[in-house]
């Protein structure tokens, strides 16, 4: 009897680990899936005008949606993009670029990607922000690649410095080598908005040029 509970007791180990393993496949794949989709949809896009609208489909919870989007030329900072005018709105300065939801105070969003550039390098900026947002967030940091502009480091703070638990708001940085310094994408977006905006976010940062 003492016997057949240790192979039971196995065989439910080994099947916790392999669903374990299976979750973590899936939840890296998350950002890849989406910069495939992206890839057909924005490789063509390259010398719109500022302003130009088009439409384009992306898989939202497993299901196609339309979205339109609005390109963007923002030559100050020196970058292109696309963002989903009907459900962010865009927030321009001087020196960065802001798509807050529609949901949100534009004056005191929550729930939005925000692009600025630095001259200083990227490893110098990725350091700085992973002090910043340590403060408050277990940090991670890995090297991934986005459609158009390639190499670059993401920095995910997304779970509690004091509980180690999933934050209420979470934030995502992504910095871009550039020969004069680097590019900052950053997110910000509450948990319970992460899905869809996470996602949304991920399409939009994937047309960068």
């Amino acid at each position: 009897m003492k016997k057949k509970s240790i192979y039971i007791g196995m065989f439910i180990a080994m099947t916790l680990l392999a669903g374990c393993g299976k979750q973590e496949k899936e939840s890296t794949d998350i950002f890849e899936a989406v910069s495939n989709e992206a890839a057909d949809a924005t490789e063509s896009k390259s010398t719109m005008a500022d302003g130009e609208r088009f439409d384009s489909i992306i898989i939202l919870e497993g299901m196609e949606e339309t979205v339109h989007y609005e390109h963007i030329v923002n030559d100050v900072i020196g970058f292109e993009m696309d963002y989903d005018y009907e459900s962010f709105v865009r927030k321009s300065d001087a020196d960065r670029e802001c798509f807050i939801s529609v949901y949100d105070d534009v004056n005191s969003p929550e729930n939005y990607l925000e692009v600025t550039c630095s001259s200083d390098d990227a490893e110098t900026v990725a350091g700085a922000l992973e002090k910043e947002l340590s403060e408050e967030y277990d940090v991670t940091r890995y090297e991934m690649q986005l459609d158009n502009v390639g190499n670059c480091i993401e920095i995910t703070a997304s779970e509690d410095k004091n509980t180690h638990g999933t934050a209420d708001m979470m934030q995502f940085a992504y910095i871009i080598p550039r020969d004069d310094g680097c590019l900052i994408a950053r997110t910000h977006m509450y948990f319970e908005a992460s899905e869809g905006f996470g996602r949304r976010f991920n399409y939009m940062l994937n047309t960068i040029r």
